[in-house]
Formats: structure tokens, C-alpha cells, sequence
């Protein structure tokens, strides 16, 4: 059996096999183990580093470098997955109904506004509403992440994946379209396409704030070590 001192061993052989990320140290560990185990029963001769030397030259001349490559593309393909399906979530039963609420008072008011300038206005507001939002959101999703001491690929993706609202704020203040003195010219229609990216924006803030709690709730009760407690 490995005892607890080999086992941390090993995992200091990862880090100096240039595994920096914690979650893939886990899987590594367990599989070296494992590994070790079953030629230290075939060939009780051996120590503990000879196994372990065995075992690593089954990995090849790269070493970890493709199982840390191949954990990263997973990783990254699962969490644009899931990213993803929790913003389409706000498209179908019940939060479908908060979306559709949301864009009918920002179209009421528009329509509620007959001079095209107080459309632009509102619309300013909003955007940088929208803005703020994202701000508070990255500020708590940093704390949210405070306490992990570890890096691991399992919560790297945490801030990719969202539309920022910093891209529209940029696009509406600087570009000539949306300029003070063609603000006036801004007719429903235009007001409606313009709010409905807002809303799109903001979804997506929505989706990536579920996102990265979920993220948080499944790296505390898979990885509890790579959290301070």
C-alpha cells in the first residue's frame, strides 16, 4: 500500500513534472498509485521510486504534457456547453417569462418617450446599468474565488464567456451612429434592435453570474483541498 508521505510524494513529482494545476495533480496522483501498486504486487523487488519510474516511462517522451492538454480542451468544451444552456435557460419556462417581462417595459417606455433623443437617453441609462451590473458581479465573483489557494483547468474558464457590456458602452459613445446630434434620428425600430442587444448583454451577465456559482458549489465538493479553510 502507498503510504500518506509516498502519496504526497507524488504529487511533488507532478509539480516538478511542470503539472502546476491542481485538479490534474488529483487524477495523476491517483492514477500513479494505482499504478504502482499493481507492479509493486508483480515485482515485490522493487522500491517505490523504481515503480514509479516504470510507471512514468509509460507516459512517453511528453511526459503529462498531452493528459494536461486533453483535461484543458474537455474542460473547455464542458463549461462552453454548460455556459451556454444556462443562457438559453432564460429563454425557455420559467425565466422566459422575467425575459419577456423585461424587454416589454423597456419597449413600453420607448414608446412611452415620443421624442426620439429621450430614446437615446434611455437607452444611455441603460447601458451603463448594465455596466454597473457586470462590475458588481466580476467584484463578488472575485470573492467568490478568494479563498482558492490552488490553480486547477476545473475553474479557469470563470471569466470567459460573457458579453461585455464595456463592447456596447464603446460602440454607442464613440461610434458616429450613435453620435449626440444622430441620437435625434433614432426611431423605434432602432430603439427596439438596440434594446434587445442590451437585454442580450445583460442575459448573459445573468447566465455567467449562475455560471460561475455552480462552478464554485462543484470546485468545493470536488477539490475541498484547493480551497483555505
Amino acid at each position: 500500500m502507498i503510504t500518506e508521505v509516498q502519496y504526497e510524494s507524488l504529487f511533488a513529482f507532478c509539480r516538478k513534472h511542470y503539472v502546476q494545476y491542481y485538479d490534474v495533480q488529483v487524477e495523476l496522483v491517483d492514477h500513479l498509485a494505482e499504478a504502482i501498486e499493481e507492479k509493486l504486487k508483480l515485482n515485490p523487488k522493487l522500491n517505490f521510486e523504481q515503480a514509479l519510474d516504470s510507471v512514468y516511462a509509460g507516459f512517453g517522451i511528453k511526459g503529462f504534457a498531452d493528459i494536461v492538454a486533453t483535461r484543458m480542451e474537455m474542460i473547455s468544451k464542458k463549461s462552453r456547453k454548460q455556459k451556454w444552456k444556462l443562457f438559453f435557460a432564460y429563454f425557455t419556462i420559467p425565466k422566459i417569462a422575467m425575459t419577456i417581462c423585461l424587454y416589454a417595459t423597456i419597449l413600453f417606455l420607448g414608446k412611452f418617450l415620443t421624442q426620439d433623443y429621450f430614446r437615446g437617453v434611455l437607452l444611455s441609462v441603460l447601458g451603463l446599468s448594465v455596466f454597473i451590473f457586470e462590475i458588481i458581479h466580476s467584484i463578488q465573483s472575485n470573492k467568490l474565488f478568494k479563498n482558492q489557494k490552488k490553480e486547477m483547468i476545473f475553474t479557469s474558464d470563470r471569466l470567459s464567456g460573457i458579453i461585455h457590456s464595456g463592447f456596447f458602452i464603446q460602440i454607442f459613445f464613440t461610434s458616429s451612429v450613435f453620435d449626440y446630434t444622430e441620437v435625434k434620428q433614432m426611431h423605434y425600430l432602432a430603439y427596439a434592435l438596440i434594446s434587445l442587444f442590451i437585454l442580450v448583454i445583460f442575459i448573459s451577465i445573468l447566465a455567467h453570474r449562475d455560471f460561475v456559482k455552480e462552478l464554485h458549489s462543484n470546485a468545493l465538493k470536488l477539490y475541498p483541498k484547493a480551497f483555505a479553510q
